[in-house]
């Protein structure tokens, strides 16, 4: 059994470390077609794992594209009133609606897919909204300087769609919004995240120890 042995500690005599700042590189999104076989388990994108070693079709044509620079990956969450208790200090969070917000910059064949639904044998989609309500798998990746990796995988459902207005010129993006859904696919979690750190090494633990033996 592998477990990451912890990184040199970089604090400085303050107790602040430069190196744990999250300073964005750059990123992607990819959906594909919500079914079994293309759940990311939790080993596969362990903080250790350089290289995600992702199902088959995250490797097609599945990406959603350029993201605009000024308008990438934003999370938020919105909740139901909190349960209180009559003694003070004593309450239950709401459910929550945790999503992802970010605009695209192309507008390619996958992305009409996922906002307008299929075409007809002429390519010419029949529209009457342009969001769908189909569930997607769902794969997301954030760079950070330094070398670590934020990497997120789970269902998500398009629940927002902003087109910008067109100026001359300029790239016209698409708002898209990406609620991530709790589904029995990934244990019912919204979603399973990790941060690949290159600082971090697996430790063997023996198995004779885990199996206590």
């Amino acid at each position: 059994m592998a477990e990451p042995s912890a990184a040199t500690s970089t604090r400085d005599t303050a107790g602040n470390d430069l190196g744990a700042v999250e300073i964005p590189l750059g990123g992607a999104i990819i959906l594909v077609e919500y079914k079994e076989a293309n759940k990311i388990t939790a080993e596969a994108m362990a903080e250790t794992v350089k290289d995600v070693a992702l199902p088959e079709d995250y490797k097609a044509d599945n990406y959603l594209g350029l993201i605009k620079q000024d308008a990438a990956f934003q999370d938020s969450r919105d909740a139901d009133d909190a349960t209180e208790f009559f003694q003070a200090g004593y309450s239950i969070p709401g459910s929550p609606t945790l999503s992802t917000a970010f605009t695209v910059a192309e507008n390619n064949r996958h992305l009409r897919r996922i906002t307008l639904g299929e075409p007809d044998k002429n390519g010419v989609y029949m529209v009457d909204d342009i969001i769908q309500p189909d569930k997607w798998c769902a794969y997301q990746e954030e760079a950070l300087k330094g070398g670590r990796v934020r990497r997120r995988a789970g269902v998500v459902q398009i629940t927002g769609n902003e087109p910008e207005q067109s100026e001359r010129g300029t790239v016209k993006g698409m708002a898209l919004t990406a609620t991530w859904v709790a589904d029995p696919l990934y244990d019912g979690h919204r979603y399973f995240e990790s941060i690949y750190d290159p600082t971090l090494t697996p430790k063997t633990t023996p198995v004779s120890k885990v199996a206590g033996k």
